[in-house]
């Protein structure tokens, strides 16, 4: 905190023999900001007096935080003051040298690399022994292949995209061909042809744009202003602990040890002894039928995984009926051998700030978005639209569960609350509604109280023991802005 604070005070300038009123209330507003008073190098006046019967003042002051080692003390340069009346204050910030990438990688959309890139891993997965998988040990090797495989299919292809602030999304290969073709040569013509292909590449680009909005996904207010990315904040730090969080190591901790605060806490489940034990349940071979009926719902637009497929790849991977079958037999596997391989717990998640909050100094002002390995997310979909069909047949859901559950939507809910309301109406009656929010809910959940219930709910010890298996070894990278942590 540094600047003209108008107060002359003998603390601080010697040639004045009076202690101000306002300098403890300074003081005091300096020591709750964990800020110490910090005297010049070259103790002197900062400000000039205009009248030559006046003394010269100490008016210009710097607070710094003792603890911070990046900030030295401060000096004072008489000699730059030139047209002003106050001596600059000059402080030395050290700044270690940091590589901010510029740049990602990309495939385009219904190009000949994206073809390419599907080719390959449909050739690939249809290389992959997958009937004759008999251990845990052989299930990882199989599925790290998988990882490989697309790992090394997308850098065979993807190209690498500068990022710039002129950077457009419509811009293609032949904008970048005639301009370079124009620079070259300073041909008028070749400006023309630019400025012809810029048009063509335009108007391509928002007609398909303008098509999938009203034909595909159906969300027209993705044509809206405040649809646009949201840039985290720069220049304030987060606070954890009561302490800022000035480097990277720093803040992967402040927001692991946010989103993962309930892990390993001791519960008390004592309580689910009220609740009867449900039928068990037969849990059959999984069918190709409920991949595609898992992924015929999931959008083509949305971001892929950490191993660079999204829903649209996969769609085109299952068209083809032996490569589907492939990926059936590897679930199949996970839950006969109750075991889910590495990769498929990997993940990374997306720290993006809340919208309109007044500062963004803590970790819970930001939401965290976690990106899955999509192959393994497809498989995740299956055995949860499995769970919902087998919990809801033999009655251990709550009728009155509307989040989540098929035919069980907000506008149901908003149908039986009404209902509620009418029915006191004739009773002559008024209904309160209390609404609240569980804060940090499912990262809160513990792994052992879920087994608990899954017995509960009637699936055998061969399922639960896979569900024990799928929340063990998880790990995740921390991606915020162009930063990204190494797993955690």
């Amino acid at each position: 905190m540094i600047g003209d604070f108008n107060i002359r005070d003998n603390d601080w300038d010697p040639n004045y023999p009076h202690h101000s009123a306002h300098t403890e209330d300074l003081l005091t507003l300096a020591e709750s900001l964990g800020l110490d008073l910090s005297p010049p190098i070259n103790p002197g006046p900062t400000r000039f007096a205009d009248n030559p019967h006046d003394t010269n003042s100490v008016i210009d002051l710097a607070f710094i935080n003792p603890n911070n080692s990046g900030f030295g003390q401060h000096s004072l340069h008489p000699e730059l003051y030139r047209l002003s009346d106050h001596v600059p204050l000059i402080i030395e910030v050290s700044i270690n040298e940091t590589n901010i990438d510029n740049f990602f990688w990309f495939i385009s959309k219904d190009s000949e690399e994206e073809k390419n890139f599907i080719k390959a891993i449909t050739d690939n997965i249809l290389a992959l022994d997958t009937l004759n998988i008999m251990s845990k040990e052989n299930l990882e090797t199989i599925v790290q292949q998988l990882a490989s495989t697309f790992n090394e299919a997308w850098y065979s292809q993807a190209k690498k995209k500068c990022i710039t602030k002129h950077s457009k999304d419509w811009w293609n290969h032949a904008c970048t061909e005639s301009l370079n073709r124009y620079c070259n040569t300073g041909d008028i013509e070749y400006w023309r042809e630019f400025k012809s292909n810029t048009q063509v590449a335009k108007r391509e680009f928002f007609d398909n744009k303008i098509h999938e909005i009203a034909s595909s996904n159906k969300r027209p207010w993705d044509l809206m202003n405040w649809i646009k990315k949201k840039n985290l904040p720069t220049i304030e730090s987060i606070l954890h602990e009561g302490q800022s969080c000035n480097t990277l190591p720093d803040l992967w901790h402040a927001l692991h040890s946010s989103y993962n605060s309930a892990e390993n806490r001791p519960i008390n489940a004592s309580f689910l002894n009220e609740t009867p034990q449900a039928d068990q349940i037969l849990w059959p071979l999984f069918s190709k039928q409920e991949f595609k009926d898992a992924i015929a719902k999931c959008s083509s637009s949305s971001t892929p995984g950490p191993d660079h497929i999204s829903w649209r790849h996969l769609k085109s991977l299952i068209t083809n009926d032996r490569c589907l079958l492939k990926i059936v037999q590897i679930a199949n596997t996970c839950i006969d051998l109750e075991f889910w391989p590495s990769h498929f717990k990997s993940s990374n998640t997306v720290v993006i700030p809340k919208p309109n909050k007044i500062n963004y100094n803590s970790p819970k002002l930001f939401q965290p978005i976690v990106l899955l390995n999509t192959m393994g997310k497809l498989i995740e979909k299956v055995i949860s639209n499995r769970l919902q069909f087998h919990l809801s047949a033999n009655g251990f859901l709550d009728s009155h569960q509307f989040g989540g559950i098929w035919q069980q939507s907000t506008t149901d809910a908003g149908i039986y609350l009404t209902h509620l309301i009418r029915a006191g109406w004739l009773r002559q009656c008024h209904t309160s509604v209390l609404a609240f929010d569980i804060a940090q809910f499912f990262p809160s959940l513990n792994h052992q109280f879920l087994s608990l219930c899954l017995k509960k709910a009637g699936l055998n010890t061969n399922i639960v023991q896979f569900f024990n298996s799928y929340h063990s070894n998880r790990s995740t990278s921390y991606s915020w802005n162009s930063f990204t942590s190494p797993p955690l």
